[in-house]
């Protein structure tokens, strides 16, 4: 019996919001060939959930192989780790049952990622409102998951062929940014992005721009003093070192199309870096996660139920998050390791 090898790289997946698009995305590039000859896919979700969509997509010809543990995946097939369902998947919406099988598929493929099993881990898309659990599992969202696992290590970047954006501030109320920000949470925030892009994007020096919080980058302090008493400080001392500028209005870097002279930028709240980028890579771009021993990529878009069952769901974000990760996955082998556990779990 053939099973996995170093050959081909095994790439897990998740299931995400099972009711959502992402099932229906994977399965419709899984039912292709082109994936046959360069990794091996495990999917973690009940055999019940994959026989439903295979049903309600009429993808009668997709093939799967149960398999208890990534080393008994086979190659040119679809392998299932079957996990157990409590209740019914409901499809073009959410539930608690579905939240819970979403978080359940996660976190058992992040525990194989973090044991090295996974050369590769894509997330698919989930709905925040039963993603998250306040007892059970208070994340919300795989990136704020992660850095609870590390730490001060992660860092969310959305990736695509204009622009590249690391996020200082993920998931949080708008009201509570600036608080959260500080010059240590900055400064740690550009270093992770040069390494990131040095190491997992072959770019030996990268040039870094930084935004602004504040409109007109404060004004001199009239619409805000951040910028002034230590973001300008900040970079200025950083900028002795490393190819950082800034701080940029926000309005003005992305209305100029200054990204174009840039590798990377540094937002520093979520909308500030998200509403641009996906205006300039719609359904396109990838989102990583930086800083973790293994690879993680997402493609960059929601769970669509609008979308389920009609073909207006595009399959490139997926891709590209599948395909980037690979070419990732190669860079890492070209270098050094990223972090000092990433030895251990090749």
């Amino acid at each position: 019996m053939e099973t996995a090898s170093d050959d081909k790289p095994i790439v897990g997946f998740t299931i995400g919001e099972p009711g959502g698009i992402g099932p229906q995305l994977l399965l419709t590039i899984l039912q292709g060939d082109t994936w046959k000859d360069e990794f091996i896919p495990v999917l973690y979700a009940p055999r019940r959930v994959i026989e439903q969509w295979r049903s309600f997509l009429g993808f009668s010809q997709l093939r799967y192989h149960v398999i208890r543990q990534p080393a008994e995946a086979r190659p040119d097939i679809l392998n299932l780790i079957d996990l157990p369902l409590a209740g019914e998947v409901r499809l073009k919406t959410t539930s608690p049952e579905n939240g819970a099988l979403a978080r359940l598929s996660f976190t058992r493929a992040v525990e194989d990622a973090q044991k090295g099993l996974l050369k590769l881990l894509v997330t698919l898309p989930v709905d925040k409102a039963t993603f998250y659990d306040a007892e059970r599992f208070p994340y919300r969202g795989h990136t704020e998951y992660l850095s609870h696992l590390y730490p001060g290590k992660t860092l969310m970047v959305m990736v695509g062929e204009r622009l590249r954006v690391a996020v200082a501030t993920e998931h949080i109320p708008l009201s509570r940014v600036a608080e959260t920000l500080t010059p240590e949470r900055v400064e740690q925030v550009i270093l992770q992005f040069i390494d990131a892009l040095r190491i997992d994007f072959a770019i030996p020096k990268p040039r870094i721009a930084v935004l602004a919080l504040n409109p007109h980058a404060g004004d001199g302090g009239i619409i805000g003093t951040e910028e002034e008493t230590w973001l300008k400080p900040l970079i200025a001392r950083l900028s002795q070192e490393h190819r950082v500028g800034g701080p940029y209005p926000a309005d003005g870097f992305f209305g100029a199309r200054h990204f174009y002279g840039v590798d990377g930028v540094v937002a520093l709240y979520h909308d500030q870096g998200l509403i641009p980028f996906k205006l300039l890579e719609e359904w396109e771009g990838y989102q990583y996660t930086a800083g973790l021993p293994f690879i993680r990529t997402a493609p960059d878009h929601g769970v669509a139920y609008d979308k389920v069952g009609t073909p207006d769901g595009s399959i490139s974000s997926l891709s590209a998050a599948i395909w980037e990760g690979l070419l990732i996955l190669q860079r890492r082998k070209n270098t050094a390791p990223y972090l000092p556990s990433a030895a251990s779990s090749e």
